[in-house]
């Protein structure tokens, strides 16, 4: 541990940041140096924020290729089917906008539902159908007896 500076067993000097302030003393301080020598105080030196963007300028057929596959993007050519072929996207433009959700339950059987107790699995059920008949309103059907 000789071969250490003796300066680091020295407690360094003292040093509190400084909060720009409005007014004439900000003027004051930028003519001061960062560090002033000799009297053991420093000030935080402040840099400006500048935000630098790029532009980039397309080639035109770059351009021109890009706004036909905007165009295409929500178009789909063929529906998209799963390994066993049952169909699980279709075109949403040709989709039903009028759906119809038919509940697994009676409405007495919602009601009779709701009185057992929680642990029940018919509980949660019932409980799931009522919040289908708040999220959908009259779009929901019960199922016939």
């Amino acid at each position: 541990m000789a071969d250490l500076p003796d300066d680091q067993n020295q407690p360094a000097p003292p040093v509190s940041p400084t909060t720009p302030v409005s007014g004439g003393t900000a003027a004051k301080e930028k003519d001061k140096p960062a560090f002033a020598e000799g009297s053991g105080e420093a000030r935080q030196e402040v840099t400006p924020i500048t935000e630098y963007t790029r532009q980039v300028d397309l080639e035109p057929e770059v351009e021109s290729w890009m706004e036909k596959l905007e165009k295409e993007e929500g178009k789909l050519t063929q529906p998209v089917t799963d390994d066993k072929g049952q169909v699980v996207l279709d075109d949403s433009q040709k989709q039903d906008k009028k759906f119809k959700v038919v509940l697994p339950l009676t409405r007495d059987e919602v009601e009779k539902g709701l009185h057992h107790k929680v642990v029940d699995g018919v509980r949660w059920l019932a409980e799931w159908c009522v919040r289908l008949v708040k999220m959908f309103g009259s779009k929901v059907a019960y199922r016939k007896k």
